[in-house]
């Protein structure tokens, strides 16, 4: 069923895409009246269910600021259109719980909250899933990517990638750097599991070895890896018995800011030192990393790269990642971005429906976003509501002036796909 669009909001999005100089950036032209005879009125709530404690609490803080930015831009446009409503956000920490944010989402429902940005991980989201659906609550995530949660239908919208399409860079990078023997360790959720077997497939059809025999799946919950890094020792130890060389084996790392704590204590055994380390967009840019000096050099000794799904450079980008970075102090991510652009549809859908309705907003998001280009850049949706492509930015950790720090490396192409280095780390 099409949404009812009142007649006051016919017009409203007309996004012009202004393609100059090898960078895109929209032109959009409101075209509302100054007032509304009915519709929407006073404050308009979303409850955002964001990570600010736990293991995803720096890609949390990011989106959270981001988000604030955008309310903030919201409704300076609001008031400039005329509109009778204002966007209200109420932040929800979950503590990186799936248990937390259902309960979170539940007594907002109860409240009448129908519309949630969920800033979570994919374990969360999949928790709140169940409730959500049945009871037609819209969740638009900036942050899972879990290829479990692809599914047509529903009420979750995704604005990136999921698993099965981030698995392509990664094992691109493998090949590259001459890998021919991978043993995963991964967190024991849907996002993990579901990325697991992403790549073990990937793996599978360019003939590369995924060592499942010495894969490693730890509690998300752990604050401790010695057990974990001492298997891994073990693994690689009985592979270089075998007849492997050093220089072929890869240890590909599925993990939240606990990656830190499991490569200091990695750290203590050299011959995990001597293999390539291998990230995902979830260990990317993640702060505890270049805070721990014994896991940061660490991070440097095996050429630990982590890629990450990239808007491009465009204007909006830029003011979001200056803004985040002059309210806490560091580099984002491309998470922040997509928290940014979820606000903004959100508002655009509310003021076409002029109604408070999960239903009318969900049937206008896929032609919204089609339309605009954001701080994340222009994608489609797919069949299943997620990010339909993206590139990648490769993400390394690198001493800078005696100063532990991320540094963007490269991209890779999802047109062509092939690496392009700006900073060569197998060479």
């Amino acid at each position: 069923m099409s949404p009812k669009i009142s007649k006051g909001a016919i017009g409203l999005l007309v996004l012009g895409l202004l393609i100059g100089s090898g960078i895109g950036f929209a032109i959009s032209y409101m075209l509302v009246p100054s007032t509304s005879a009915h519709g929407l009125v006073g404050d308009v709530t979303v409850v955002a269910l964001v990570p600010l404690t736990g293991s995803l609490s720096t890609y949390g803080e990011n989106s959270k600021v981001a988000a604030e930015l955008a309310v903030s831009d919201v409704n300076a446009w609001l008031n400039e259109t005329g509109a009778s409503w204002r966007l209200k956000y109420i932040f929800e920490d979950t503590s990186t719980d799936p248990v937390t944010a259902l309960n979170k989402l539940k007594t907002w429902h109860g409240k009448g909250v129908v519309i949630y940005h969920q800033m979570t991980s994919s374990s969360e989201l999949k928790e709140c899933k169940a409730y959500a659906d049945a009871n037609h609550l819209l969740q638009i995530s900036c942050m899972s990517s879990s290829a479990a949660l692809a599914i047509p239908n529903d009420y979750i919208y995704r604005n990136i990638v999921h698993s099965l399409k981030s698995s392509k860079p990664i094992v691109a990078l493998m090949k590259e750097a001459g890998v021919k023997h991978v043993i995963v360790t991964w967190r024991g959720d849907s996002w993990g599991d579901s990325f697991h077997d992403a790549v073990k497939n990937e793996l599978a059809s360019t003939g590369i070895a995924c060592h499942d025999e010495y894969g490693i799946r730890f509690d998300p919950q752990l604050t401790s890896f010695t057990v974990q890094a001492a298997s891994l020792n073990d693994a690689v130890t009985a592979l270089v018995n075998s007849g492997i060389p050093k220089d072929e084996i890869g240890i590909f790392a599925l993990a939240f800011d606990e990656i830190a704590l499991y490569m200091a204590d990695a750290a203590t055994y050299p011959l995990l030192r001597e293999v390539k380390w291998f990230g995902s967009d979830s260990s990317a840019n993640v702060n505890t990393l270049i805070t721990n000096t014994l896991a940061g050099q660490f991070a440097i000794d095996t050429k630990f790269v982590s890629p990450t799904y990239t808007p491009g450079e465009n204007p909006k980008m830029e003011r979001v990642r200056e803004y985040i970075r002059s309210v806490l102090g560091r580099e984002t991510d491309p998470y922040a971005y997509a928290s940014y652009d979820i606000v903004w549809y959100i508002a655009i859908a509310l003021r076409m429906a002029d109604a408070y309705d999960a239903d009318a907003v969900k049937n206008l998001l896929p032609k919204i976003v089609e339309n605009y280009y954001g701080a994340s850049g222009w994608f489609t949706l797919d069949e299943n509501g997620d990010r339909a492509f993206a590139d990648y930015e490769l993400w390394i950790v690198r001493e800078v002036n005696g100063t532990l720090t991320w540094t963007s490396a490269g991209t890779w192409s999802y047109v062509t796909g092939k690496t392009e280095w700006t900073i060569p780390i197998y060479q």
